[in-house]
């Protein structure tokens, strides 16, 4: 036992096995983030100012100075602002994990200051921040190159990057897992009917087609023991490699499904992005050089039709 805890120590040690996935994750949850700021954007006094009418829980936010959260209420201008900044620091690898931690900080009291308003994808990005402030994410997508670090150091770091890396695959397939107990155990789920009764809720009616599938009731079990079988599965045959593209591919379609059909947003974003993950490093590193390859070309083909027309 020894003797594989140790072989495993030091094989993550040896590099940052996700540290491109880990770096475009940290810029697609910060660029998530600021896109349900914009869209709240309207409605920030009603949802974080005095104009508000949830009731706060009991936490120690509305411990700060001012009855009912008064004092947070007066100045939540302050948190968005400082919010804003700090998410284009971390977006842009500026601070480095002292920016995540901040980000973690202020993302944590907002969500406490409204929970009316936070969903499942509100939830596992803050969880996935949480896993990011301990992670050596900035080695790409970066504004300013980092120095080269110690050898010694460099080995905590991939070691640090690899568990933080871990744990979010980890804390992904509890998430499936403990949603497909808690369908089998659900009468509704038992007798295939879960998934009708959502598309037949109207929050949930996301395209005209809902109430024509719900009228098969071949269509009703088929999903509804899918959905099942899916967030069973996922969680033990995503680490075999012969599974894992086509559970991949599944997930991507399932969670497509819900976006479209039950227009439950935010939750299905945050899952599919964590996805990368399963994926090796060097297959995004190709990616990425393509992308700029391409990106080059076209800039110096631009270039060329410039010169060509000037002259």
């Amino acid at each position: 036992m020894q003797q594989q805890i140790t072989y495993y120590t030091v094989l993550l040690q040896k590099e940052n096995y996700k540290s491109f996935y880990l770096a475009f994750l940290r810029v697609a949850i910060c660029c998530w983030l600021l896109k349900e700021l914009a869209i709240n954007w309207s409605s920030l006094d009603v949802l974080y100012g005095q104009s508000g009418f949830v009731v706060a829980k009991n936490n120690f936010i509305n411990r700060l100075p001012g009855d009912d959260f008064a004092f947070v209420k007066s100045h939540y201008t302050l948190f968005i602002t400082a919010y804003i900044i700090v998410l284009f620091a971390n977006l842009l690898g500026i601070g480095r994990n002292f920016s995540a931690l901040l980000l973690f900080i202020i993302l944590y009291l907002l969500q406490k200051m409204n929970m009316s308003i936070v969903n499942g994808g509100d939830a596992f990005a803050r969880i996935i921040l949480f896993y990011l402030i301990f992670a050596d994410s900035y080695q790409f997508l970066i504004l300013f190159k980092e120095k080269k670090k110690d050898h010694v150091l460099q080995k905590i770091l991939n070691l640090i990057s690899n568990l933080a890396a871990l744990s979010i695959m980890l804390h992904l397939c509890m998430a499936y897992f403990s949603a497909g107990i808690a369908k089998l155990i659900d009468p509704v789920w038992l007798q295939g009917e879960g998934t009708y009764y959502a598309m037949s809720i109207e929050r949930f009616t996301g395209t005209p087609f809902n109430k024509y599938l719900v009228q098969y009731k071949w269509i009703d079990y088929f999903f509804n023991y899918a959905t099942i079988l899916f967030e069973l599965v996922f969680p033990i045959l995503i680490w075999k490699k012969k599974c894992r593209k086509s559970l991949l591919i599944a997930g991507i379609l399932f969670h497509a499904f819900i976006y479209i059909f039950l227009m439950i947003y935010g939750f299905e974003v945050v899952f599919i992005l964590t996805y990368g993950l399963f994926l090796p490093n060097h297959q995004w590193i190709n990616i990425e050089r393509k992308v700029n390859a391409f990106l080059k070309g076209n800039k110096n083909g631009l270039e060329e039709n410039i010169q060509i027309s000037s002259s």
